[in-house]
């Protein structure tokens, strides 16, 4: 059994956000003699684009940035390649240390075994009553989660791999790999794609082995599928049916059980084809893996259209296949946040296939080579400030005590020390301090309509910012030669520096804040400043998406989509970092943060498509995060057991832990899912949810909480209860209780602009 600890690789970095978390700031008082009152301001509106189109255009295909220093990653690849290389990946395991850690594929995961009497290829899948509960099993609920990992149910082997193999990568993609094994041209490869119902190996030159260290207790030769395609039906000691389908030329391949743990190929294979599925327990289940028998996925692709002027978007997962079967298509399994919006077309391929799981629920099967998903409500109309739930922003406004606290709070706030909270030396904290200040920057102009604070605080944002687009911060960016991306140079010699960024930690969570931060400056510039601003800082801000969610192959110089997995519907936060787990991310919110600035950066640079893609993924993390990260009372997808925690806390590719890297205080877990709070909160996070997570976890400890956590609490407090957040930060606020990357300014005008007062 595997029991997680915190993970010693970042726990350094981690304890920095805890301090810098508690670390009090001045608490802006507002005054109660100022009698100013306040008008509507005269901000330039930027309406959203109506576009309608592919959303999947380059950002860019230009060379980056001559500022960023050429340097090799000091961790190498196993093989030198050219072009990108995925560093975030369900297959990221099979390029570090040893490579004989799991890709969760999904719903299987594989390995490279190199076991004695099993070296090959390794594959396990767990059904959920395999799940391991912790630290207390019997507790209600429990902290963790996982899968018993190293189950070799099955291995496809060769006898030549006891004398020697290799493992080799290729064609890596954002939803694929072809995994190779032997030695120079004899062996197998094997295509790993996301969803895929069977694992296919394609066999030249070597005598196939099939595996098991769990035993054979029973092996049926069974009908062929058709002519040139064998079936067996083999019933392992622990009871669980896997079938291999066999597509050999001229049916020449023949197996005989050699062991109770092996079933050996009386000849080497030439250009034969093995697939190996578990078979589900549900009845009709067969018949639709022998339907798609033969045919298999070999990589898969992205794809979207946007229509109904912005509002709608439509995207696949297209899988390119070889071979051939009964139904036309391949058996590949989609999970329930795809099949709840899977299109007509699609949907009627649905199978009786169900299989569970790591950590995602049931995954279902369909006999089809793409998956076509429908989002109806994009978050189209959203935008810097926030979308009223109860009335208009401005008529809330209008109650002349609520505006007065905004804008002597952000009169206040304004003057405190910009660079001390921002120029750090992590990414990671100084992207909050921008973000802050550009917050406040955003009140002064579009809030109260304060013009000649908001050009004071525009000169500072953009000073500030200039300290990182000319790459002057303490730790500056480098384009690394070897993986091909943008790092910081603070963990050359610690790896774990500045929470691993230099490994493709966080990419994602530390260039939201410099992308949103961006959007607010250029907007305000358009309107109090000369305007330029946009254009003198839009390659810098495009490269930070072209490092963490490049759409295109057409630009060589980032991998497609490093951080958002468009399968499992949200992002992977670890990078280059070896881990029995898999892939795994913390902080759901700051996962679309990114995003959403991302939304607001194309809205203001004019790049509708980058606007609309943006849109498009806040849809689906949407999804997918009420689906299995949200978790009301009535959540079907994840273990009974585990929802009353109603957050994960950290959610792996094999496990789920309620908890987080720098601690397990209740706060910590449950606020990392919460800030910040922005417009895009409410779309996110769904009001019942959010009274839910208040009413059974947060109100039985918020009170006990004495640093910036309560504030952020409080803050998420607004989504369903707006008066009683607002009082909280009107009445008796200390200042310990804000979160040095909140401003009060800013949370005012949340909370006002979804009803509160």
């Amino acid at each position: 059994m595997l029991h997680k600890a915190l993970h010693l690789s970042l726990f350094l970095s981690a304890l920095l956000l805890y301090i810098y978390v508690t670390t009090p700031r001045q608490l802006i008082l507002v005054s109660d003699t100022n009698t100013n009152t306040y008008t509507k301001p005269s901000s330039k509106p930027i309406t959203p684009t109506m576009f309608n189109g592919d959303p999947f255009v380059p950002i860019a295909t230009s060379d980056p940035m001559g500022q960023f220093e050429r340097r090799e990653h000091p961790l190498k690849p196993p093989v030198a390649r050219d072009g990108p290389q995925q560093t975030n990946k369900f297959y990221a395991n099979m390029l570090l240390g040893d490579r004989d850690l799991p890709a969760y594929v999904y719903p299987y995961s594989v390995w490279w075994s190199k076991t004695d009497n099993f070296q090959g290829l390794a594959i396990s899948h767990t059904r959920a009553s395999q799940l391991v509960y912790g630290p207390d099993p019997d507790q209600n609920p429990s902290q963790f989660y996982f899968n018993p990992v190293g189950i070799m149910s099955l291995v496809l082997g060769a006898h030549e791999f006891a004398q020697g193999m290799d493992m080799v990568v290729d064609k890596m993609d954002h939803l694929s790999v072809d995994l190779q094994i032997g030695r120079g041209p004899a062996g197998l490869t094997a295509p790993l794609v996301r969803g895929m119902g069977m694992i296919t190996a394609k066999y030249n030159g070597v005598g196939p082995i099939i595996g098991s260290q769990v035993g054979f207790a029973n092996i049926e030769r069974v009908q062929n599928v058709r002519d040139d395609i064998q079936k067996y039906k083999m019933t392992l000691n622990n009871q669980v049916v896997w079938i291999m389908y066999v597509n050999a030329p001229d049916g020449a391949l023949q197996f005989n059980q050699s062991s109770p743990q092996h079933f050996a190929a009386t000849s080497a294979a030439q250009n034969a084809v093995i697939q190996i599925a578990v078979l589900p327990e549900t009845p009709g289940s067969e018949q639709a893996l022998d339907a798609a028998a033969g045919k298999y996925a070999i990589g898969g692709s992205v794809s979207a259209t946007i229509d109904n002027d912005g509002l709608r978007g439509t995207y696949s997962l297209e899988f390119p296949t070889e071979g051939q079967s009964q139904c036309g298509f391949p058996l590949m399994y989609a999970l329930e946040h795809q099949s709840h919006v899977m299109v007509d077309e699609i949907k009627q391929r649905e199978t009786p296939c169900r299989l569970d799981t790591c950590a995602k629920g049931v995954a279902i099967g369909y006999n089809t080579d793409k998956f076509t998903m429908a989002e109806q409500t994009l978050p189209r109309d959203i935008g810097f400030l926030p979308k009223p739930l109860k009335r208009d922003l401005q008529s809330q406004l209008q109650d002349q005590n609520a505006l007065k606290l905004i804008a002597d709070a952000a009169a206040k706030e304004m003057d405190q020390d910009i660079n001390g909270q921002a120029n750090l030396d992590s990414m990671y904290f100084s992207g909050k301090g921008v973000d802050k200040f550009a917050t406040i920057l955003l009140v002064l102009n579009d809030v109260v309509g304060d013009k000649d604070r908001a050009k004071v605080l525009l000169d500072r944002c953009k000073q500030i910012f200039s300290v990182f687009s000319t790459n002057k911060q303490q730790n500056p960016l480098v384009y690394d030669t070897t993986w091909k991306g943008v790092i910081s140079v603070a963990g050359f010699n610690d790896p774990n520096a500045d929470f691993g960024n230099t490994y493709y930690n966080d990419h994602h969570f530390h260039f939201s804040y410099f992308i949103h931060a961006a959007a607010v400056i250029a907007k305000v510039d358009a309107e109090l400043g000369d305007g330029q601003w946009l254009n003198q800082n839009r390659e810098w801000v495009d490269t930070l998406l072209r490092d963490a969610a490049n759409p295109s192959h057409d630009d060589p110089h980032f991998p497609v989509s490093r951080s958002f997995d468009w399968y499992m519907g949200h992002s992977w936060a670890k990078g280059l970092f070896l881990s029995a787990d898999g892939k795994d991310e913390e902080s759901s919110s700051e996962d679309y943060h990114f995003a959403y600035g991302m939304k607001l950066w194309g809205q203001v640079s004019g790049n509708q498509a980058m606007e609309a893609r943006a849109n498009l993924m806040l849809a689906v993390m949407r999804r997918s995060m009420n689906t299995y990260w949200f978790m009301k009372d009535d959540n079907t997808n994840q273990p009974a057991k585990f929802i009353k925690n109603k957050v994960p806390g950290i959610t792996f590719e094999n496990k789920v832990d309620h908890a987080t890297y720098f601690g397990i205080n209740p706060e910590f877990i449950i606020g990392i899912h919460m800030l910040p709070t922005t417009p895009i909160s409410p779309y996110m996070r769904d009001e019942e949810f959010v009274r839910q997570e208040w009413d059974q976890r947060v109100s039985t400890f918020v009170d006990g909480v004495d640093s910036g956590w309560k504030g952020i609490l409080q803050l998420d407090r607004a989504l369903f209860d707006p008066n009683a957040s607002w009082k909280f930060f009107t009445d008796g606020m200390q200042p310990q209780w804000l979160d040095p990357g909140m401003s009060l300014a800013w949370s005012l005008t949340m909370i006002a602009g979804v009803g509160g007062k």
